[in-house]
């Protein structure tokens, strides 16, 4: 405990819980490390060194031969020791500074203090670049229920390793060279091969209970910002160029003004100064002047037919310096236009029907934008929001679906059509007087309308996600008693067990079932019944219990039925023999760790810690992705719509209804990993495109 006596450390673990988390990690942490010391030990018997100064790498060797059992030994018991004391942390040295006793570590380092530190803080960095799923749910375990005031010292977390070996290791080398390119073997033997076991460790801290809220956005640098440039359209390029050998060398849908162009007029400047402006971004999108335009406008025409985007050779800069009103716009500001779209439509792939509902906007656009050029400058313009709200849901429809009438004509992906069908007509219909206060309404219209179509569309997945949700709560209430029988170290029978789940079970599917206080009261009385609570204790438990179901509208029929199955649970408890079958929470945490469902890659290791994890485990109800099926090739896209915490299930469905993906985490991991996977740009296209 930590000298001001605020930090718990493992003081509010129970003894069964100590120990399942040194039965879990310790034997996984142990063995990698074994792995690692041979690896390193292979490398100096080969002369080489892990560190750039050359050593006695074949001397290194025999001394490595000769301890890294006795090493491996104390490391061993090191580790489980820390795991399994109640009043860890103890006092000892972190990398020169001892932290533990609150010494503020401002004095000057020697060397091999300095090199001592510099390694753990790489390792530190590599957790978080290589491992940011274990890190964030370590980090997390460690910050709940003020366990640890630096999450480090914890003994499940990687940096704790870090000092137990050394520790080791100076006792049997010193504080030599070999210690230092001994630790720098063992970094890079966790970067490269530590992810397998990580996630393990990971597994059994969360089945142990330690982590009970979703990690904080904010326990790594940028959580929140980088989750969002993912979906960028300005970052799928990347993505789609890694992944595709068919994209076009221009599907870079970075900023135009970044490619040499002149800088965007302000309000105040002339007509010609804006032409020539559009005229290079034009230009810039792969597109020259046209011959004729969207809507049925010419191209070139303004608006009593006169010639305007070009001269005979083309060359549209010079010809914008004969724009000398805002009417003479038109043409350059249709051909921009006109490019732009042209841009996002080779950049994503679009399915016909909606590109030519998008193109068909253009002219009209183009009508409103000559007088309110401030269209180009401010990125939270209504007309600029709903061009992106427009193609952010157009992109939702898989390029090759037909007209998807499996899922209810007009209720399916022509719904969709539709809605993005009316407010185009819309925008032509008012293009001639639409103002910024009239694009406004367009907005909030197109989007109450989306909305309420996505709504809709949810529903009718309702069915699909029924089952899951029965396998969600099934395994909730099994997680929750396991958790309550490792916290109360109890022994419960598996009858009581039984009983116990089912209440549990039935409590999570009622109206208020996941009410804070509902939860809390279900909690006391299960952990009561672990505890082996007199009826007389387990009373007052029980009557809190209907108060919360009561107030929290939970019916009176079921909340009378997770009474009665807790009265069995808690009679099994009472009248258990010494021969009775006892629950086994091992076996519920084994289970666990290797989920596996209908779709996930047959090739699928299940239990490993990477980016792609951390990037699973970001998604979100709602997200839309591509995905690609990996024996036809054909590509979809489907949205999100159910994941379990428990079951770590992931059910994802196409627009029209017609395909759906089942994974589990490590499932979807593996799928962005393979690159048959990637989530589909959420922000604005144009925000990409015009800085």
């Amino acid at each position: 405990m930590t000298a001001d006596g605020d930090w718990q450390g493992l003081a509010g673990l129970s003894a069964t819980q100590r120990e399942e988390l040194a039965a879990g990690i310790v034997p996984r942490v142990v063995d990698h490390l074994e792995a690692c010391l041979n690896t390193t030990l292979e490398q100096w018997e080969q002369g080489a060194t892990w560190r750039e100064e050359q050593g006695e790498a074949l001397e290194w060797a025999a001394q490595l031969r000769a301890y890294a059992t006795p090493i491996l030994q104390e490391f061993r018991d090191a580790l489980a020791g820390d795991l399994r004391n109640p009043e860890y942390p103890p006092h000892y040295d972190f990398s020169g500074i001892a932290f533990a006793g609150g010494d503020s570590g401002l004095h000057i380092l020697d060397d091999y203090q300095s090199s001592r530190r510099s390694l753990r803080h790489q390792l530190e960095g590599s957790v978080r670049e290589n491992n940011r799923y274990s890190y964030f749910m370590l980090v997390q375990a460690a910050r709940e229920d003020r366990r640890f005031e630096h999450p480090n010292w914890a003994p499940w977390s990687p940096l704790h390793w870090y000092e137990r070996l050394i520790e080791a290791a100076e006792r049997y080398f010193g504080r030599t060279a070999l210690t230092l390119d001994l630790m720098q073997g063992y970094l890079r033997c966790l970067r490269d091969s530590g992810a397998p076991m990580m996630a393990f460790v990971v597994e059994t801290v969360d089945a142990c209970g330690l982590v009970t809220e979703e990690p904080e956005a904010g326990t790594a640098a940028g959580g929140a910002r980088e989750r969002e440039s993912s979906a960028s359209w300005q970052a799928y390029p990347a993505a789609a160029a890694s992944r595709s050998e068919v994209r076009p060398p221009d599907a870079d849908l970075g900023p135009l003004s970044a490619r040499g162009g002149p800088e965007m007029p302000s309000a105040e400047d002339a007509p010609e100064a804006w032409a020539r402006w559009a005229a290079e971004l034009a230009r810039a999108t792969g597109s020259g002047p046209r011959s004729s335009g969207a809507g049925g406008a010419p191209a070139g025409a303004g608006p009593d037919g006169d010639a305007g985007a070009g001269d005979a050779s083309g060359n549209a800069p010079a010809a914008a310096e004969q724009a000398r009103s805002q009417e003479d716009l038109t043409p350059f500001i249709l051909d921009l236009l006109q490019g732009m779209f042209d841009h996002i439509f080779r950049q994503v792939g679009f399915n016909p029907r909606v590109r030519a509902e998008i193109a068909d906007m253009q002219f009209a656009l183009a009508r409103v934008v000559i007088r309110d050029l401030s269209f180009f400058r401010d990125r939270s313009h209504p007309l600029r929001l709903w061009i992106g709200s427009v193609i952010n849901t157009g992109i939702r429809v898989s390029p090759e679906a037909d007209d998807a009438e499996g899922d209810g004509g007009e209720e399916g992906v022509n719904a969709y059509l539709q809605r993005i069908r009316d407010s185009v007509e819309r925008l032509r219909h008012e293009a001639d007087s639409m103002d910024r206060e009239g694009a406004r309404a367009l907005l909030e219209d197109w989007l109450a309308a989306i909305e309420e179509e996505d709504a809709r569309w949810h529903r009718r997945q309702e069915s699909r996600t029924e089952t899951f949700e029965a396998e969600e709560r099934a395994a909730r209430a099994r997680r929750s008693l396991t958790v309550c029988v490792l916290e109360t170290g109890a022994s419960l029978p598996q009858t009581a067990a039984d009983s116990v789940e089912a209440a549990w079970e039935d409590l999570l599917a009622a109206d208020g079932g996941e009410d804070e206080e509902v939860s809390r009261a279900i909690r006391g009385v299960v952990e009561a019944i672990c505890r082996g609570a007199t009826p007389a204790e387990i009373q007052p438990r029980v009557a809190e219990l209907k108060a919360a179901g009561e107030q929290a509208g939970v019916e009176a029929e079921r909340l009378r039925r997770v009474v009665e199955q807790l009265g069995r649970a808690h009679l099994a408890r009472m009248r258990a023999t010494a021969d009775a079958e006892a629950f086994d929470p091992q076996e519920r945490i084994r289970h666990r760790r290797h989920l596996r469902y209908e779709d996930d890659d047959p090739e699928l290791v299940t239990d490993l810690d990477d980016a792609w994890v951390f990037e699973a485990s970001r998604a979100r109800v709602g997200d839309w992705y591509e995905m690609v099926d990996r024996t036809t090739g054909e590509a979809r896209r489907m949205a999100l719509v159910w994941r379990g915490e428990a079951t770590r299930r992931f059910l994802f469905v196409s627009l029209d209804g017609v395909s759906a993906r089942r994974h589990s985490l490590q499932g979807v991991a593996q799928e962005l990993r393979e690159g048959r996977m990637r989530i589909l740009p959420q922000d604005n296209p144009l925000d990409a495109m015009i800085r």
